[in-house]
């Protein structure tokens, strides 16, 4: 809880002055509901955010704090609690999630957070209760116009996904093939919901995707160079871990977290071929947090099924030398009170404040 409070604290004062919190903390002032087309849960929020200290800071604070308690809760359901604060950590301060942490991207945050349950559903990682997780699927589809998109990334499991438990054991390629009846069900159902909300918010995405389109502007975050070295050193964790199990190409393959693990690695470097050679990139860079998420769920996951959690440190290393060198370190070079950014930290109390 004290870690939770702290990141919570954190990430409120460092998102204070960025321009998506700034933009509707704003907007809910004087134009409630304005920026949020298609997006009522905001429209039911916008009274609620305006009591908070910082608006949408504060919000924004509370997304980060549920990034940081999704590998705490599993760290706890695995029955490894002591992983879960370094999984927070990796989690919170990556690169992969710039967008969505370290720029505010505090609605399509929210919404990919809230699919992590039918993410893990898909993957066969963890239960939950139906009723919960249908509340946080509503939620999700109500808090941000990109919600197919989104549904779509963490139903992907569902492509490698193998008849049982989802186990390592003697499992074959083949087995993909002999889905149970139940499992097609639930994929056409969801070929339906998809096909819906794509109906009711189709005029709303086209409208978003044109904009989009027009705009010249699109993030390159998953193009950096610790991007790079961070994903070199998630392969070679897994490459390491594989060589001390034992575990021959075959075994990898059969293996469903394996498949998981490769399917969000291609994944995350199909978007980044998107934004290097500018195929749609104004729409494609904006899942590349969504991707890298889940990315690092399933990375976690894998090292968890294999008991090599101690593989998890070249990706940790590299995240925290990022952070403390190209992010704490740096910020004493912000010029502050003029073009305020991430970590510009509040010049005024919240009770000072005049939107």
């Amino acid at each position: 809880m004290l870690l939770l409070a702290q990141v919570a604290l954190f990430f409120t004062l460092a998102s204070w002055g960025t321009s998506d919190p700034t933009k509707l903390s704003h907007d809910f002032e004087h134009y409630l509901g304005f920026g949020v087309n298609g997006e009522p849960l905001w429209w039911g929020l916008g009274p609620v955010v305006r009591l908070l200290p910082y608006r949408m800071a504060a919000v924004q604070g509370m997304v980060a704090a549920g990034f940081a308690a999704a590998p705490l809760l599993l760290a706890r359901r695995w029955g490894v609690p002591a992983w879960g604060g370094w999984w927070s950590l990796l989690i919170v301060c990556s690169p992969l999630l710039r967008g969505f942490l370290q720029n505010s991207h505090t609605r399509q945050a929210l919404a990919v957070l809230l699919l992590l349950p039918v993410f893990l559903w898909a993957a066969q990682l963890a239960r939950f209760e139906r009723l919960r997780g249908g509340l946080a699927l509503l939620l999700s589809a109500l808090a941000h116009t990109t919600f197919p998109l989104n549904l779509g990334i963490s139903l992907a499991p569902l492509l490698v996904r193998a008849p049982g438990r989802g186990g390592c054991g003697g499992e074959r390629w083949r087995a993909l093939a002999q889905w149970h009846l139940r499992t097609r069900l639930l994929v056409l159902l969801a070929a339906l919901v998809l096909l819906l909300l794509a109906g009711l918010l189709g005029p709303i995405l086209m409208q978003k995707f044109f904009l989009y389109r027009s705009q010249d502007y699109f993030n390159t975050y998953s193009l950096r160079k610790v991007v790079g070295r961070l994903q070199w050193a998630i392969a070679g964790g897994v490459v390491l871990a594989a060589l001390q199990k034992r575990l021959n190409p075959r075994q990898l393959l059969g293996c469903q977290r394996t498949r998981l693990l490769m399917l969000f690695g291609l994944l995350y470097i199909a978007v980044q071929a998107s934004i290097q050679w500018e195929w749609l990139p104004q729409a494609t860079s904006r899942l590349a947090d969504a991707v890298g998420f889940f990315l690092l769920i399933s990375l976690i996951a894998w090292l968890h099924y294999y008991q090599a959690n101690w593989y998890v440190l070249p990706a940790l290393i590299v995240t925290l030398i990022y952070w403390f060198d190209d992010r704490i370190l740096a910020s004493a070079n912000l010029v502050c009170g003029r073009n305020d950014s991430f970590l510009c930290v509040p010049d005024r109390w919240p009770w000072l404040m005049r939107y």
